[in-house]
């Protein structure tokens, strides 16, 4: 029985060494100050995997003092075999949280990618922190990069493998967006939908368009649909409100995809039919700025997918849809929400200073090499470069050479504000 004894003791000495690998992220991580995340951040990272080496560390130490000393006894045995393979498992759960954020944060330790995510950050920042208790307490998310089309958002709270709620927001996006800088608002979507959860949008905004498309006669099929889109319709009207026609210059590139993709509507997933979804952004930059570029990008997007190749069910719906566009424009941008405290979603935002006309005047200002961004958000300002590269004045390399710089200048000074 004595191999048996130093067995376990083995076995448990390893398990001790992983568990405490949880509360030394940090100096695995070994970040450079400048491309680290915040010291609150650190602190909820940190106080988390603690927890949950504690927790563990305890499991295993109780299960050496009751079972160790009477390992001979087969029972025993068992009992502490069984314990240990149990820690196992919850000792994995555990390290795909600490996996996640690893993963999130070596990026980081690259000195190209780590400052640009940085300036990212301040982006994610800037779509949320806005003027309502439910916004006031949400953690400033961290950006990362991974594989995939799209991005996407973990948001915080949501439960992670090992049980623990995710500390804070976390926003996946292509790399090939840091390439095309100009179209960063899809960070401001996924930001938007922490934000709408956040609010109690997710359940409020159905109702809405529900009622505004009753009013309107719409007919159930529709209402429905509208109703399962809104938590992407909402995400993409949050971004709208931040960034202006930087929101519909980039979703007509970015669900520009072939027609079968474009057509397409289901009745279980919460994505509008990109057509309509293109379309609804420009109806909401007519509805707030009368005629602009985006009556020229709406008849071009029109002649790009006629609707007479759409398969025929689809095309009947997508019909009947579009002329229901207004109304649901009209609904987002005017209803007051009693989770809002009775405001509209566009009252958190400024969006005098997105007007297409000053944008364009200070878009301007890069001609002389000498732009202009000062008492701009940061959101605003990727409006303005949006509209610098609509304009054509500049050659996509020079815009990314003068983004970049920018966004550099983001991260920069969010370490300077730490």
């Amino acid at each position: 029985m004595k191999n048996q004894s130093n067995h376990f003791q083995r076995r448990i000495e390893s398990i001790r060494l992983r568990v405490e690998t949880l509360s030394s992220m940090r100096k695995l991580v070994a970040l450079p100050p400048g491309n680290d995340i915040t010291e609150r951040q650190w602190s909820f990272l940190e106080s988390q995997l603690s927890a949950v080496e504690a927790r563990l560390l305890s499991k295993v130490k109780r299960g050496a003092r009751t079972y160790l000393m009477h390992v001979n006894d087969p029972e025993a045995a068992r009992s502490l075999n069984s314990l240990l393979g149990e820690i196992e498992l919850e000792m994995s759960r555990a390290f795909t949280f600490f996996d996640t954020y690893m993963d999130v944060l070596t990026q980081r330790n690259t000195p190209e990618l780590g400052p640009m995510l940085a300036g990212c950050d301040v982006l994610a920042w800037d779509a949320i922190n806005k003027n309502h208790p439910a916004l006031a307490v949400v953690e400033p998310p961290l950006v990362y990069c991974d594989r995939g089309f799209g991005a996407s958002v973990l948001r915080e709270g949501v439960i992670l493998p090992d049980g623990t709620p995710n500390p804070m927001p976390l926003i996946q996006i292509p790399y090939s967006r840091l390439k095309e800088k100009q179209n960063l608002t899809s960070v401001l979507h996924e930001a938007g939908h922490e934000a709408m959860v956040r609010l109690g949008m997710v359940s409020t905004m159905p109702r809405a368009f529900r009622y505004s498309l009753t009013k309107a006669g719409a007919p159930d099929p529709i209402k429905d649909l509208f109703a399962i889109w809104t938590s992407e319709i909402g995400p993409d009207f949050w971004t709208f409100c931040a960034s202006g026609i930087a929101q519909a210059g980039t979703i007509k590139e970015i669900i520009a995809l072939q027609p079968g993709h474009v057509f397409r509507i289901s009745w279980t997933d919460p994505h509008p039919s990109p057509y309509l979804r293109v379309l609804l952004s420009f109806e909401l930059c007519r509805q707030v700025w009368g005629r602009g570029d985006w009556d020229e990008w709406e008849r071009n997007w029109i002649e790009l997918y006629p609707l007479d190749e759409a398969p025929t069910g689809a095309q009947k719906l997508l019909k009947k849809a579009m002329t229901y566009l207004p109304v649901i424009s009209r609904t987002l941008l005017n209803t007051k929400f009693r989770v809002l405290n009775g405001k509209a979603i566009p009252d958190l935002f400024d969006l005098s200073i997105l007007a297409p006309a000053e944008l364009l005047r200070i878009a301007r200002t890069a001609n002389s090499g000498a732009l202009d961004l000062k008492g701009l958000s940061p959101c605003a300002q990727l409006a303005v470069f949006r509209t610098i590269r609509d304009k054509g004045k500049l050659t996509e390399e020079r815009i990314d050479v003068i983004m970049t710089k920018w966004l550099l200048k983001l991260g920069e000074k969010r370490r300077n504000s730490n």
